[in-house]
């Protein structure tokens, strides 16, 4: 019987090969931290070069950074939310206010968008 080491946690069947759960959700962090400095930023009526200056940063930085490139330095990146008046609670309110929405969001199989021209309601046009 193959079992995990004591005090892990089996990976899930569905993931991409090389990709652990942590790394997963690590992206999906990312992703949503770097969607919110760019609708803040915007909100402020910022560029990107004009944070990059205000906060010390390049601009290639803030462009990576709002693509929710997962290899940001952490350090840097909260820096650019202190400097636009977010705090880190708020940053992780708003993450897990994003995840519990999307998880809530049913998944709609496309293939039943292609098979319905072809069913009983294709002839009521």
């Amino acid at each position: 019987m193959n079992t995990p080491p004591k005090g892990t946690l089996p990976s899930p069947r569905n993931e991409a090969p090389g990709e652990t759960g942590v790394a997963r959700q690590a992206a999906e962090f990312a992703a949503a931290f770097g969607r919110l400095i760019q609708e803040e930023r915007k909100r402020q009526g910022l560029r990107q070069d004009e944070l990059a200056m205000v906060s010390g940063t390049g601009k290639r930085f803030i462009v990576d950074l709002e693509a929710g490139k997962s290899t940001c330095q952490l350090g840097r990146s909260l820096h650019v939310a202190n400097v636009l008046g977010l705090r880190i609670e708020d940053v992780l309110k708003e993450a897990q206010a994003r995840r519990a929405n999307a998880s809530e969001t049913p998944d709609i199989p496309d293939s039943e968008e292609e098979e319905e021209p072809h069913g009983p309601s294709s002839g009521l046009l």
